[in-house]
């Protein structure tokens, strides 16, 4: 056999079939494709920079402004004077306590009910699970915003069902314009997500820990508080820091519950210095509201990885002997399949259906056989023939079209170059959009809100642009960690092969990766669209008379005009395709697992 020498390459002989090796690309072809995968690494990493650390710079810089009606850009020099005001203002302490109480209250609601139905679908015999577990997370398909309407047509002291009902059968008076009014929807709106962090857990037990305590005679409530709860500590732990950053940030319920009586927390009490009903803003004292809720969702999120970083502790299911076993409900299995309907009727379709009920009628009426034959479809009329709401629909549809297209391109790029480690820092970059999960959406907004006056360039202020790039910034770390999840189950080795067939990056990722990875991104531009078409708080401090849209409109419909019926009928349009899209993404899902 002849011996190579050097770096000869053999070559095929001529005339036989044999495939020889790949042709190497010539060294002009490979420099021009690795200065273009350069320079394109280059703007994303500007691109994403610009996106997540501009705004908090902006809003940390506008906070050390001394100014009230000016914008921060306009005075001088530096201070502390707006920390000082917050900090020695009678309306922070109960600014404050509220939020205290709204986000603790919420995340106990939330808790008691994701736990109790957690373990009743995941533990027990519970009958109707198959329907009964869906039903729980029906509430991710309703924008927060519609949820507050509906709650505040369903339970509001004069005329709602639910109001009148328990007025009429217990002698109670309740007013969902209150503190425990806003607590109470935050956490039925909060269960869906606890929901899903936690039921893995309790699905996961090892049955054998809880069959020996009950053979030693130890009682359900005893196995529950020795066992079962210390076990899924690190699910619920984490599940509810991130309930305490969305509360925080939430501002559709506290502004639509909270406001009619003057009942402030920090989301709400921003937006009313940037936007209030009468006068005129106080920029200074929003920036330091916002900054103090930044560092809280902050603090919250590291408690949150810190966590889940401890999980292991807790592992519970090995590959030998485990199997699942559900725990008897004997004779309370039918009494708390009531208690369950109960709660899914009062908690979830009640508010939907009231909804649904006064979109149809001509006024505001309590729910009645009587009232049938008088429903009508014109307030849906109202809302199509409205004056400017074509122009809105139209913006919607370009909002969350394309905040949804750029967002999963994004998303998918930080993904793939942070698991393949594509250039030095890719990790870090991905890593740092985690910051964004702790700016709240009125902040995030209000931060962009600054950039776009200050620096003019491009003109996206007053256009649907401007929205657009904030929502983009707003579900980047959520979208890309969506992305990596899916990465994770590939092997490096599919990629690999079509590598050494000498196919070209940009054909490995059309032909391989995008294929592979085609079910996740279809999910995860879905779950960003029907998120968009319901995010009211950005879209509100973004908004002018160019670029409303339609989650904006029913905010000025409910609040100023004060036309509930049609409303209704704009919010149960807003729910069907969001709906659609959460039902669309779940039903993939279901035949792709099939």
């Amino acid at each position: 056999m002849q011996q190579l020498k050097g770096d000869a390459v053999p070559t095929r002989p001529a005339g036989t079939g044999e495939p020889g090796p790949p042709e190497q690309p010539a060294p002009v072809a490979r420099s021009g494709r690795l200065l273009a995968s350069t320079l394109v690494n280059v703007a994303m990493i500007v691109l994403i920079g610009y996106l997540v650390l501009v705004p908090l710079v902006i809003l940390l810089y506008s906070s050390f402004k001394a100014s009230t009606t000016q914008l921060p850009f306009q005075v001088p020099g530096f201070s502390v004077t707006n920390y000082l005001n917050v900090f020695e203002s009678s309306h922070f302490a109960s600014v404050a306590w509220n939020t205290v109480l709204y986000v603790v209250g919420s995340l106990l609601v939330a808790l008691v009910l994701s736990m109790s139905l957690a373990y009743l679908m995941e533990r027990t015999d519970l009958p109707g699970r198959r329907f009964l577990a869906p039903m729980a997370l029906a509430p991710m398909a309703v924008p927060v915003t519609v949820m507050a309407i509906a709650w505040a047509l369903v339970a509001n002291p004069v005329n709602g069902p639910l109001a009148v009902a328990v007025r009429n059968v217990l002698g109670l008076h309740i007013d969902i314009y209150s503190l425990p009014g806003m607590i109470l929807v935050m956490g039925i709106f909060g269960v869906p997500s606890m929901y899903l962090t936690i039921a893995p857990a309790f699905a996961r037990l090892n049955p054998e820990l809880e069959e020996a305590a009950a053979a030693l005679g130890a009682p359900l409530r005893r196995r529950l508080r020795l066992i079962v709860l210390p076990l899924v500590t690190p699910a619920v732990s984490a599940a509810g820091m991130l309930l305490v950053v969305v509360a925080l940030e939430g501002f559709a319920i506290p502004a639509i519950l909270g406001l009619p009586k003057q009942i402030f927390v920090f989301s709400s009490q921003i937006q009313y210095y940037v936007q209030p009903p009468t006068g005129v803003p106080n920029f200074g004292q929003a920036s330091t509201y916002g900054v103090l809720l930044l560092a809280v969702s902050l603090i919250m999120l590291m408690v949150y990885r810190r966590r889940t970083r401890d999980a292991h502790r807790f592992r519970v299911v090995s590959g030998k002997g485990y199997r699942q076993n559900r725990v008897a409900l004997g004779r309370w299995r039918v009494p708390v399949f009531l208690v369950v309907c109960l709660y899914m009727l009062v908690g979830i379709v009640l508010p939907l259906l009231t909804l649904v009920w006064t979109s149809l009628s001509p006024y505001t009426r309590p729910i009645s056989l009587s009232n049938l034959g008088s429903m009508t479809l014109a307030n849906y009329g109202n809302v199509f023939t409205a004056p400017g709401m074509g122009h809105s629909l139209l913006n919607t549809a370009w909002v969350v079209l394309l905040t949804a297209t750029i967002s999963t391109a994004i998303s998918t790029w930080l993904a793939v170059a942070a698991s393949r480690r594509q250039f030095p820092g890719s990790t870090v970059l991905f890593e740092a959009t985690f910051l964004v999960f702790g700016i709240p959406s009125v902040v995030l907004g209000f931060a962009i809100l600054f950039l776009y006056v200050f620096i003019p360039v491009p003109p996206l202020y007053g256009t649907v642009w401007i929205i657009i790039v904030a929502l983009v910034a707003r579900y980047l770390p959520r979208g890309s960690r969506m992305v990596q999840t899916a990465l994770l189950q590939l092997d490096d080795g599919l990629i690999e092969a079509a590598r050494v067939t000498g196919a070209r990056p940009f054909t490995v990722t059309r032909t391989v990766l995008v294929p592979l990875l085609s079910p996740a991104l279809r999910k995860c531009w879905l779950w960003i669209f029907a998120q968009a078409l319901g995010e009211l708080p950005i879209a509100l401090v973004l908004t002018s008379s160019d670029n409303r849209t339609l989650v904006v409109e029913l905010w000025n419909i409910f609040t100023s005009s004060g036309d509930y019926p049609t409303a209704s009928a704009l919010a149960v349009i807003i729910l069907v395709v969001s709906t659609g899209a959460v039902w669309s993404v779940n039903r993939r899902g279901a035949m792709e697992e099939s």
